[in-house]
């Protein structure tokens, strides 16, 4: 009775989801990816309208369904332990699933089994498992395909129709999975061939019929829903810019080089384990030759539920090495070094592997010293994915926390890309940050337009009174970065010239990396001074013409000019005198400061006339605010008219200067 229930291959099964489901909630991680991050962020902060993404198009609709139906249920949290849960349980599943198209296929319950613990202990698997990303749950439609195109019976229209819908859901989740149109073409040329001998042909043509029917429905009307109701597009260039957004970036894909083949190796060994998948790779091959090598006997495989005993099971394998064929040849291509890309040739190698190991027989040498192997493959797995998701050993997160720490909210900062461009808005909730490779994306890879924004967005955040603060790898961005964007160092030292020389050190020590800050709008204001030869510091100019930075700042005033400073946080008794160093070129003599308190008021009540020296020479003027009106509490503004009316004249302004 007991080894009946042992070789039920459902509840093997469910034993299998329920113990790899354990350990993926064990040790679900705390460290994210950049795009785990960005779904997290855009679940909690988008409406559901901006959650479409063209490459995987129903994976921020059901974040949102899932953080909906978990608050629903009393939670409080955010949306990545929802999402985690997700990703756990669509995993752990599939790997069951799995273990059960391993089972149907070779007919052998200790191969499957094996099968289905090394694809839920392989390292893209089990960490994609425990974080929040598309793939787990995409992958679990894949096995369906599997185990759909696996089965060792007759192909029906039924089956046909079922196939298509699963790879639809596939498709959904992730648009790459449109490849596996391509193995899935090997199973209906096979059953079309058969039909020919046997004059089914019209049957056969017609279920396939059905398959592609099916998947094209599954598959277009959600993103037609989108293209046309939700993102209101109205021509075609409109649609196929959005779905082919990212293969026009230039990121992926390229020619095949040293680089890429190294990539391969490293993206395919990492996918098992890691560290050390390559040995993996080795031993379980070496099982693999080992039972090949073998003269085989015919193996009787003892049936449960009363039926009779069969010999081991053929298996189609032109589909899977047609799988793995295009599936391993595309991310070659797009990017081979990323696991996450690999998780969809698991299940198919995994198959395989299941289907070399059934040629031995039952719980024999070889299946025993698989086991050892799987067994030491899940211990280095768990100390790799432990390790990589505790927070302690997260530099990413220890960054974010030391720039918070020197940082003000509203302080901006500059990235070159990847983490710090998420962790800093999610965990330490600094919002104002941008990075050189959004502004790149967000402007069609022109650096020129990419420069102008970044200088705009630095311009607001000094005009605001903020600090500025720039990572080392922004200014010098790495080798890999400049080839992307095809940019070169040159370009960015020009972009960010006007900022150096106002630049400090933040002074991090190893392993942090280097950054750089521009100082606050007071903190210039009391340290220092504005100096305008490449920059005007956060100062704005108002009814000026000809505006530009020459051995100062040059304009010629038209009527009521004004120079406006950024927003201040100064306490008037600590200062005693402002110093405004100007050459004036006009006929006008007149000048004027004004100051703002709390309230930001520029009124003619508090404010100080002087007048200006008869000579186009620069001028060193000082004017005395120890008596002046309403001088006092708290000082936010500053504005210097250079004259009351410009005739035509040039005025340069070279620095303004705070005394003390």
């Amino acid at each position: 009775m007991i080894f009946a229930l042992l070789r039920d291959s459902r509840l093997i099964a469910a034993a299998l989801f329920i113990v790899l489901l354990s350990l993926y909630l064990l040790t679900l991680t705390r460290v994210h990816t950049f795009d785990a991050l960005s779904y997290v962020m855009s679940v909690e902060r988008k409406p559901w309208t901006e959650l479409f993404h063209p490459h995987h198009l129903a994976y921020g609709p059901l974040g949102a369904l899932m953080l909906t139906l978990s608050r629903a249920l009393g939670y409080d949290g955010g949306a990545a332990l929802p999402m985690q849960l997700v990703n756990a349980i669509a995993g752990a599943l599939g790997a069951a699933v799995f273990y059960l198209t391993a089972r149907t296929t070779t007919g052998r319950d200790d191969a499957a089994l094996l099968a289905g613990l090394l694809l839920g202990m392989a390292y893209a698997w089990w960490y994609y498992a425990v974080e929040i990303e598309v793939y787990t749950v995409a992958a679990l439609f894949l096995i369906a395909c599997l185990a759909l195109m696996t089965r060792q019976t007759p192909w029906t229209r039924r089956r046909c129709l079922t196939l298509g819908i699963a790879q639809g859901g596939a498709v959904l989740f992730h648009q790459t999975n449109v490849l596996l149109c391509a193995p899935i073409a090997v199973s209906a040329l096979t059953d079309l061939r058969s039909a020919w001998n046997t004059n089914g042909r019209h049957a056969a043509a017609g279920r396939w019929t059905g398959y592609a029917t099916a998947l094209a429905i599954v598959v277009a009307l959600p993103y037609l829903y989108v293209m046309l109701l939700v993102n209101n597009f109205r021509t075609p260039e409109e649609m196929l810019a959005w779905l082919t957004e990212y293969a026009r970036t230039g990121w992926w894909g390229g020619p095949l080089t040293h680089n890429t083949l190294v990539g391969l190796g490293v993206g395919v060994s990492d996918a098992l384990a890691q560290p050390g998948g390559g040995w993996f790779y080795l031993a379980l091959g070496g099982i693999g030759a080992w039972v090949w090598g073998k003269r085989q006997r015919p193996v009787i495989i003892a049936q449960g539920n009363g039926q009779k005993p069969t010999s081991a099971r053929r298996v189609a394998l032109a589909p899977l090495i047609a799988w793995l064929a295009t599936y391993g040849a595309f991310f070659a291509w797009w990017e081979p070094d990323n696991i996450e890309f690999w998780i969809a040739s698991l299940p198919p190698a995994c198959l395989l592997f299941a289907t070399t190991l059934a040629r031995a027989r039952p719980w024999s040498a070889p299946v025993w010293a698989s086991l050892a192997i799987i067994g030491v493959l899940a211990w280095v797995n768990y100390d790799a994915i432990t390790r990589r998701g505790d927070p302690a050993n997260d530099l990413q997160r220890v960054i974010a926390r030391e720039l918070a720490a020197l940082s003000a909210p509203a302080d901006l900062f500059i990235v070159p890309d990847g983490l710090q461009e998420l962790y800093l808005p999610y965990y330490e909730r600094r919002e104002n940050v941008v990075s050189l490779n959004q502004a790149l994306f967000e402007s069609g890879g022109l650096w020129e337009s990419a420069c102008a924004a970044i200088r705009n967005r630095i311009a607001i955040a000094q005009r605001a009174g903020a600090a500025v603060i720039i990572a080392d790898e922004a200014l010098r961005p790495p080798v890999r970065l400049l080839h992307r964007h095809g940019i070169t160092q040159s370009q960015v030292d020009a972009c960010l010239a006007p900022y150096r020389e106002t630049l400090t050190d933040l002074a991090f020590v190893e392993p942090l990396p280097p950054y750089w800050r521009l100082p606050s709008a007071t903190e210039m204001a009391l340290q220092g001074r504005w100096t305008f030869r490449r920059d005007t510091m956060g100062w704005q100019a108002f009814n000026v013409a000809n505006e530009r930075l020459n051995d100062g700042w040059r304009f010629q005033p038209g009527v009521d000019p004004a120079l406006v400073s950024p927003l201040l946080n100064l306490d008037a008794r600590r200062v005693t005198a402002i110093e405004i160093r100007m050459a004036n070129d006009t006929r006008a003599r007149d000048a004027q400061l004004f100051y703002a308190g709390p309230d930001g008021a520029l009124t003619e009540q508090y404010s100080v006339r002087w007048e200006l020296a008869d000579t186009a020479e620069a001028v060193t003027y000082t004017i005395d605010l120890r008596k002046a009106p309403g001088w006092n509490g708290i000082i936010t503004r500053l504005r210097i008219d250079p004259v009351g009316v410009g005739d035509g004249g040039e005025i340069r302004v070279e620095w303004v200067r705070l005394r003390q």
